[in-house]
């Protein structure tokens, strides 16, 4: 979840362009689907797990446009670098230092939030402006009491805005939620409360965290990087690479 969480906050009117918490992802959980569900990509999807998650999913959660401070440059530089920004997002909001995204191919990468969370995200497809990514693991809460297994579909879109010389990111992420056991997918409407409260919650630590790091970054990019060459964590290609995308670039307007 973290490497979707760190790409969204909630939008605000113009001209506020810093993000603000959340006030009710429960709203934005739609029904339980089983029929097929129509949706336009805009990309030609080639891997038959997210066409079937996506087709039939358990859960849709359709999230309101959202915002965060700072340009395209910066955005898809985090959103490229998941285990990066990870890193960066534990070290902003220590809430999330239970978090780790590992790498493990070419847009595959293994998260874990220790004792609760365990999958694989993959790249499915990626544009200038979209990418689709899938997800697979299982999640435990409640003292084990739920344990879920299943796969997931995120559609990020995104755009950059301008407003008064001022630049965000916006973004309409879709999430397609398929729950393995058929008994589950019975229940939801049962369960369904149960898990607009844990979402919500988790949610909201993730986005109060991706926040932070926007702004930190936004704020002093250069002074940021001084302070990332000191974390272990963070590998010396990573710090070049945001050097390159972020302090440069800075320099360079």
């Amino acid at each position: 979840m973290v490497v979707v969480g760190l790409l969204v906050a909630p939008c605000t009117p113009y001209p506020a362009l810093r993000a603000l918490p959340l006030t009710d992802l429960s709203a934005a959980l739609a029904s339980p689907v089983e029929a097929e569900a129509a949706v336009d990509v805009g990309l030609t999807i080639n891997d038959p797990q997210t066409l079937e998650i996506i087709a039939q999913p358990t859960l849709r959660r359709q999230i309101p446009r959202i915002r965060f401070s700072g340009d395209r440059r910066t955005y898809e530089f985090l959103v490229s670098h998941p285990p990066l920004a990870t890193q960066l997002a534990r070290r902003v909001h220590p809430a999330l230092e239970r978090y780790t995204v590992t790498q493990v191919a070419g847009g595959v990468y293994t998260v874990e939030d220790r004792g609760v969370l365990r999958g694989e995200a993959r790249l499915i497809a990626a544009t200038g402006d979209q990418r689709i990514y899938r997800f697979q693991g299982e999640f435990r809460s409640l003292a084990d009491l739920l344990h879920l297994t299943g796969r997931m579909v995120l559609i990020l879109r995104y755009r950059e805005v301008r407003e008064g010389g001022r630049i965000a990111m916006e973004s309409n992420p879709d999430f397609y939620l398929r729950i393995d056991s058929p008994l589950f997918r019975i229940m939801t409407k049962l369960l369904s409360p149960l898990i607009h409260t844990i979402l919500d919650r988790r949610m909201n630590m993730i986005v109060e965290a991706s926040a932070k790091l926007f702004d930190r970054i936004e704020t002093d990019p250069k002074g940021f990087y001084q302070q990332m060459s000191t974390w272990s964590e963070v590998q010396p290609d990573d710090l070049e690479a945001y050097r390159h995308a972020v302090v440069e670039k800075e320099s360079i307007s």
